[in-house]
Order: C-alpha cells, then sequence, then structure tokens
C-alpha cells in the first residue's frame, strides 16, 4: 500500500559546532565535504521559521468532489488523501440516511503556485475523475480551478486559477543535487490541516518498480501523510526538489517512508502540460530484459551492461528499424544505457517522430541502428518497452524435464498452433531451470540462438555448450503470451 512517511530528529547547538568544526579541519587538508545542517537562528537555535516564512504562502490545498456510486477508494493511493462520504463533519463515516447510489464525495489534497499566471501542480490522482476542484489559499480563501493537463505515468498535474498578481510562487530547483542525507522539508495539507510543515532527510534516491519506469523516486522520512498528497517537498535553499506522491504504510500512517517525484521531471512534464494540455513520449515496440551476470556470460560478454531484447512487437517503430530479438542495447543517441527502466526513461525523453541512435550488440558485433520513434499511449503502456518478468538467479545444476509438443500438450498449456519449441514438463526448486524463469508449461523456443524442437536437440546443444567451456547457455522462451530470455547455468561436473 502506497502512502506517506515521518522521522524524527534532535539536534543541539554543540552537534551543530562540532560538525562545522570537523569540516574546517578536513578543509586544512583537502577539499572539505558538502555539509548541509539545518538552518540556525540568530540565538543558535535550530530552526525552519525562515524558510517556512518564505515558502508557505504559495502552497495551497486542494479541494475534490466526484460523484462515486459506493464510497470505495479507487486505487493504491485510497489512504493517501483525506476521502470524507456524506457526512457533513467530514469524519469519513457513511450517513445511514443516504441511499445505495450515487453519492458524492469530496476529497483534499495539496498543490503549489509555480508562477504569477495562477499555474498550480499538484497530483493526478488528487483530481482525476473530479467534478469540481477549488482551490484554498492559506488566508481561507477559495477559487475555482480548471484542469490544464493531467499525466498519470508521472502522477502530475497542472491546475490554474485567477490569482492576485502578488500571489506568491515558488519555483524547481534547476541543478538538483540530492543527496541522501540531506535535509528537506515538506508543506500540505494532511488530513484537511492546511500549511502543515514537517522535515527530515533524503532516505533514498531511485526508487523503482512502483508502477511507474518513468521516473527514480526520492524516498524521505520528512512526515507526509493523507492530504499531502500533490505538495512540494523543499530543500534547505527553498526551492522546490519533489512533489509529494505516496508513502508505503502497513497501517495507513505515516512509517518514515514517503516518495516524493524528482524536479526535472515535474519540470519537465508540467512544460509540457501547460504547452499542450498532455504529454507525448517516444516509443520503440520492445519487451525489454536486464543483462544480468549469467545472460552476459551466455552472450559472451565481459561484464553486465546494456539492455537485451527480449521481444520486438509486430508493426512497430523497432520492427520498422531492424531491431531483433536478442540484440543488447548499449546506448541510446550516445549515452551509454545500463539498465531497461534506464533505457526505457531515456527513449521515452524524446518526442513522437525523433530519429534517435541505438548502438546494439548483434552477433558479437556492434552496430547502429537509426529509429524513428513512435507515440507511447495508454494501450501500449502495458506491453511495450516494458521489463520483462525475468529471474535469472543460477543454482548449480539444471533440474528441468522436457518433451515435444504435441496437441494433448497444446491443449492442457493453451500453447497456440504457431509456436514451435520443447514444453517444459517439470522444473526442480531451487535449479537453474527454475532461476532461469522456467516453469511447468513453458515453451523452450531457441537455445544460444538456434531453434530447437525436441528434447535430444536441446540436452545435444546444452553438452556441446559445456564441452565448450560455457557457464551458461542462453534460452528463448514463451510463458503464455510473453517470449523472453533466461540465462540457464551449466553443471561444471
Amino acid at each position: 500500500m502506497m502512502r506517506n512517511s515521518r522521522s524524527g530528529w534532535l539536534l543541539t547547538k554543540s552537534v551543530l559546532a562540532g560538525a562545522a568544526a570537523a569540516v574546517m579541519v578536513a578543509g586544512a587538508q583537502a577539499q572539505a565535504p558538502r555539509l548541509m545542517a539545518p538552518p540556525v537562528a540568530a540565538d543558535g537555535t535550530l530552526s525552519f521559521a525562515d524558510l517556512v516564512e518564505r515558502v508557505s504562502p504559495a502552497v495551497v490545498s486542494i479541494l475534490v468532489e466526484r460523484e462515486v456510486q459506493r464510497p470505495v477508494l479507487p486505487s493504491q493511493f485510497e489512504e493517501f488523501f483525506n476521502y470524507r462520504f456524506g457526512a457533513p463533519n467530514g469524519d469519513g463515516q457513511r450517513d445511514p440516511f443516504e441511499d445505495d447510489g450515487a453519492r458524492r464525495m469530496r476529497a483534499e489534497g495539496s498543490g503549489f503556485f509555480i508562477d504569477r499566471e495562477g499555474h498550480i501542480v499538484t497530483n493526478n490522482h488528487v483530481v482525476a475523475d473530479a467534478d469540481s476542484v477549488k482551490v484554498r489559499l492559506p488566508n481561507g480563501d477559495e477559487l475555482d480551478a480548471e484542469v490544464v493537463g493531467a499525466d498519470p505515468l508521472t502522477d502530475l498535474a497542472v491546475l490554474k486559477v485567477k490569482a492576485n498578481a502578488k500571489q506568491p510562487f515558488v519555483e524547481f530547483a534547476e541543478d538538483v543535487n540530492l543527496r541522501v542525507g540531506d535535509w528537506v522539508v515538506a508543506v500540505g495539507n494532511p488530513f484537511g490541516l492546511g500549511g502543515t510543515v514537517t522535515s527530515g532527510i533524503v532516505s533514498a534516491i531511485g526508487g523503482q518498480n512502483r508502477e511507474n519506469q518513468y521516473l527514480d523516486f526520492i524516498q524521505i522520512d520528512a512526515p507526509i501523510n493523507r492530504g499531502n498528497s500533490g505538495g512540494p517537498t523543499f530543500d534547505l535553499k527553498g526551492r522546490v526538489v519533489g512533489v509529494n506522491t505516496a508513502i508505503f504504510s502497513p497501517n495507513g500512517g505515516s512509517v518514515g517512508i514517503g516518495f516524493a517525484i524528482p524536479a526535472k521531471v515535474a519540470r519537465d512534464t508540467i512544460a509540457q502540460l501547460i504547452a499542450n494540455g498532455s504529454v507525448t513520449r517516444g516509443w520503440l515496440g520492445i519487451q525489454l530484459q536486464e543483462v544480468t551476470t549469467e545472460i552476459a556470460a551466455a552472450l559472451g560478454l565481459k561484464d553486465r551492461g546494456g539492455v537485451l531484447i527480449a521481444e520486438v512487437m509486430d508493426d512497430t517503430p523497432a520492427k520498422k528499424s531492424g531491431l531483433e530479438s536478442g540484440d543488447v542495447i548499449l546506448g541510446v543517441s550516445g549515452v551509454k544505457v545500463a539498465s531497461p527502466n534506464e533505457l526505457s526513461r531515456r527513449v521515452a525523453s524524446f518526442s513522437p517522430g525523433k530519429k534517435i541512435q541505438l548502438k546494439i550488440l548483434r552477433d558479437g558485433k556492434n552496430r547502429n541502428i537509426t529509429v524513428t520513434l513512435g507515440e507511447r499511449d495508454g494501450e501500449t503502456l502495458a506491453q511495450n518497452d516494458e521489463p520483462a518478468n525475468d529471474n535469472d538467479t543460477l543454482a548449480s545444476d539444471v533440474g528441468l524435464r522436457v518433451t515435444e509438443l504435441n496437441d494433448a500438450l497444446r491443449l492442457q498449456y493453451r500453447v497456440p498452433d504457431e509456436v514451435e519449441g520443447v514444453i517444459v514438463t517439470g522444473v526442480r526448486s531451487g535449479s537453474p531451470a527454475q532461476n532461469a524463469g522456467l516453469r511447468a508449461g513453458a515453451v523452450i523456443l531457441q537455445i544460444d540462438g538456434e531453434d530447437v524442437r525436441t528434447g535430444k536437440a536441446l540436452r545435444d546443444k546444452i553438452n556441446n555448450a559445456k564441452k565448450d567451456g560455457k557457464e551458461a547457455v542462453l534460452l528463448r522462451m514463451q510463458l503464455g503470451a510473453n517470449r523472453q530470455f533466461g540465462a540457464l547455468s551449466l553443471d561444471k561436473d
């Protein structure tokens, strides 16, 4: 369950003085490391007050109404911002006199002004499917808001209101260089308590596998809760370094693990939303896999690196350009890529129709291929330019049983008629076969790039690879409707 986070700290004047002294000593021998200590007031006490006074007037509450059939929460963000059903006191309790049909749901989130034209940034999930959106200013005034544009993939949205010409606003940091341990301050509207400020540190950078490969979240421990969604995270210079979007919580409350959308991603996305009302992204049309140590060995690579193409979709830019399954993409327009997520984000950063050059490895040789990107949309999101679900951590024994395909097995395992290979009938637990991603019903299509149609052919190729001293062989397999690669470790005995 994704929601928002919190952690506490206590620093004394002597601790701060000691840290500063340590930096001075280090500077006498070498360049001092950067130390981003919390701000200290004129009397020496720890205080964020000056920073908060400067940025808080730009932070607002987002008030949303939508019509729902029943009081169920629509997503993993169900407890992240403050839902209120029916009851006028806003305690979230259902009105017993309300019927079971459509009803009005009220929700609250956070946002912040980014210019004098009245543009406000918030989360897409705060305003998605809203019938009406209002903005409550720090002084209590409420303004009607228009949704200029929204992007579900980054969970960002832009609103616009008729703001006072003197309305304060904040800006995104241009040169963000956050490090784990840097101080941050979050301002927002948790539980409807507008203008709430919390502080903490950056806990981690680069969180992935949170349903979105277009950004690496900033993980923070500044307490953020339901209603903070869409609010800003500031560095100690008062610059926006992130947009609060979710937390991890087993109980619905803050446990110290919150996530913010990085400033660069937010800045680029918001610029497109203001200009066009939507975001367009480049698209190849491939399924991707990480080049693990085992796959690198099977391909004859000295080191891990690059991204393996597990499948090329029909009638896509990748197919038209000549990309093939088994190719390893090493770079995009002169920039190296080392992981599927990195490649996806790099390709998505280009506009549809843009020609990019891919550096690939095929049959042991480097090649350059030019691709004219297509446009990624919601329908292609789930299946293309996505990391494949692979597992290539191998053990010491193969542990695999296969047989030739026949009509009965095709029917049993729902293998399409056009798929040819050998079908897996058994995999020993903990074996290299299991760790390579094989399971009963999987169809092995190729080994080291050569088709296999019989169990004997598969065994012969594995035995020949052992004689050649290979540590692993590269399998191409069909798992349900998807095709992917797996590296099968070889028994050295």
